[in-house]
């Protein structure tokens, strides 16, 4: 799999060159860093393939070319490689949304503009939305719902912006806008995410007013 620094999931194949030894070696910190970003990538990967209830670490270390020992060095097990997975993957989808505005249009152009940004990251990141949407464990509920609460605030920030002289809807209403969303993605798994803009663009013209 070709990857990019924008990637969320990955595999690092055995066609991609490993971390320079010897005399070509890398500094210290600059090889934890990659190896983590591997294994963050690779738990990601794994899980969607897998199911979280089946990945191993094996699983993850064999997919991001990193030893076994490396991954203990960064993570005290599965469940926090996952959970840390999650969270910076959800980080990413917030920094996405936020840097979508642009100066010089409508509010409602900017709304768009932050939805379609969010649907074209789910089409190009179809593992991290399986486990995002399918495969997610109890254990990374909590990281869900506070990651749909961050975007819910971005949707009243927007709102408060585009129309100040309205009254305040309440936050559950802002939660069911996002939550709403993520059941269409859901319901329409493994197709262009791109395509649902319009019954996306509804869901928050209806909520949101």
């Amino acid at each position: 799999m070709n990857e990019s620094d924008a990637q969320l999931a990955g595999e690092y194949g055995a066609d991609r060159p490993g971390l320079p030894r010897g005399r070509a070696r890398l500094p210290v910190d600059v090889v934890r860093r990659e190896q983590r970003r591997r294994l963050l990538r690779a738990v990601i990967s794994a899980v969607a393939g897998k199911g979280y209830a089946h990945t191993t670490v094996g699983d993850v270390v064999a997919r991001a070319r990193v030893s076994r020992k490396a991954f203990y060095e960064h993570f005290r097990d599965l469940e926090h490689a996952f959970l840390s997975a999650c969270a910076g993957a959800e980080r990413q989808v917030v920094k996405d949304l936020s840097g979508a505005a642009r100066e010089g249009v409508t509010a409602e152009e900017m709304l768009r503009d932050g939805l379609r940004a969010y649907l074209r990251l789910v089409e190009r990141e179809p593992e991290f939305t399986r486990c995002l949407l399918v495969e997610l464990p109890p254990v990374a509920l909590e990281g869900r719902v506070a990651a749909h609460r961050r975007v819910g605030d971005l949707l009243r920030i927007w709102r408060d912006f585009a129309h100040p002289s309205r009254p305040p809807l309440p936050d559950a209403l802002y939660l069911a806008a996002v939550g709403a969303i993520a059941e269409l993605l859901t319901a329409h798994l493994g197709e262009p995410a791109t395509a649902l803009e319009e019954p996306a663009w509804e869901i928050l013209r209806r909520l949101l007013a």
